[in-house]
């Protein structure tokens, strides 16, 4: 990849620095939102539904997680420029 936060083998030092990664889990996240929301029109009886329902939430919380960097990092780059 050409990101050098990419070649970082440590996941906690590319959070919210990788925009490459950011996306790729949003899209991830919406994926599962949509398949999610067909397949859980009635009620989450199969495997397949609940599994789907954990990647929804893991994806969310991994999204969330890298927004709360993103943020931490560009207020703490805002405030040492002065």
């Amino acid at each position: 990849m050409a990101c050098t936060d990419c070649n970082n083998n440590i996941w906690k030092q590319k959070l919210g620095r990788c925009k490459r990664c950011m996306w790729i889990n949003f899209f991830l996240l919406l994926l599962s939102a949509v398949a999610s929301y067909f397949m859980m029109q009635s009620e989450p009886k199969s495997v397949q539904t609940i599994a789907l329902l954990f990647t929804l939430f893991f994806s969310a919380l991994l999204m969330f997680l890298h927004l709360v960097a993103f943020t931490y990092y560009r207020l703490t780059s805002a405030y040492r420029g002065r």
